[in-house]
């Protein structure tokens, strides 16, 4: 399973990069792509792993962007090749029938390429149906949307029909649904918003699991999270920021971005663990 980091600054990468010489899985918006394309598909490339580019469906769906899908179609033509999977132009996530005519429109305009767009799962009532559509089509790749996680019945059910179709899952980090069906690959951009709230993610070899930890400059009660002052391990925590990134708890309070690499390291650990979990 590929855990994928949803970015919108291609420059945590050599950051990253830099720090802990890992390759990261990477998924951008097209909505985001303006001004990141190069960066990612060339001067940053040796430093990704995978690069999934997402069509940007939702920021077109809540109006934020003006993307259509023969705009994405025209973009797909120059530069899809240049990721290693791309998917629908799926932006009414309440019509899977227009997602699938989009999905259509870009088959059909990218004929001959050798580029063919993941399509993405919507139906809130049948989502089963809607994946055996594109399952029997021929789709070896089927992406499940962000808008209604399927239930535990729903994933058995489709990996007992289509077995070999890898599935990719948009917006769900989710641990149990992980560990339990191991998708191919998933993707959140849950590194930064942990980060936004002053938290980040350790995961405790001592106590085997995993914590939030607040690092701002004074306790808050009722989060979840524990202060960084009062993790129990934080003799530990301390070693291993030093160790790996080179950090202390100041670098952690003043800069977002040291947040965000912990943070993203937290997830290449996660990873491995429910590749190695039975």
């Amino acid at each position: 399973m590929k855990l994928f980091m949803v970015i919108d600054n291609s420059e945590i990468l050599p950051l990253f990069y830099e720090k802990t010489q890992i390759k990261l899985n990477v998924m951008i918006s097209y909505h985001y792509l303006r001004g990141q394309a190069s960066r990612l598909t060339k001067k940053y490339r040796d430093k990704i792993n995978l690069l999934y580019l997402d069509s940007g469906a939702f920021s077109a769906s809540t109006g934020i962007s003006k993307i259509t899908v023969n705009e994405y179609l025209g973009y797909l033509k120059s530069y899809g090749h240049l990721f290693d999977a791309v998917f629908n132009f799926d932006d009414e996530f309440e019509n899977p029938e227009h997602n699938m005519e989009n999905q259509n429109t870009l088959e059909r305009g990218l004929a001959g390429t050798g580029i063919k767009p993941v399509p993405v799962v919507h139906d809130l009532k049948d989502p089963y149906g809607e994946f055996e559509g594109y399952a029997e089509a021929g789709h070896d790749f089927i992406a499940i949307g962000s808008n209604r996680p399927l239930t535990d019945e729903e994933h058995y059910k489709i990996k007992e029909a289509y077995p070999k179709v890898k599935i990719h899952m948009f917006g769900n980090f989710r641990r149990k649904m992980l560990f339990t069906h191991k998708p191919f690959s998933a993707d959140s951009a849950a590194y930064a918003d942990e980060a936004g709230t002053g938290n980040i993610l350790y995961w405790d070899p001592i106590d085997n699991k995993e914590y939030g930890i607040y690092v701002g400059e004074r306790d808050r009660k009722g989060t979840g999270s524990i202060h960084f002052k009062k993790f129990p391990h934080r003799k530990n925590l301390e070693k291993f920021l030093l160790k790996t990134f080179k950090y202390t708890y100041e670098d952690l309070l003043t800069s977002v971005e040291s947040k965000w690499i912990v943070n993203i390291y937290f997830f290449t650990e996660v990873e491995k663990i429910i590749n190695r979990s039975k």
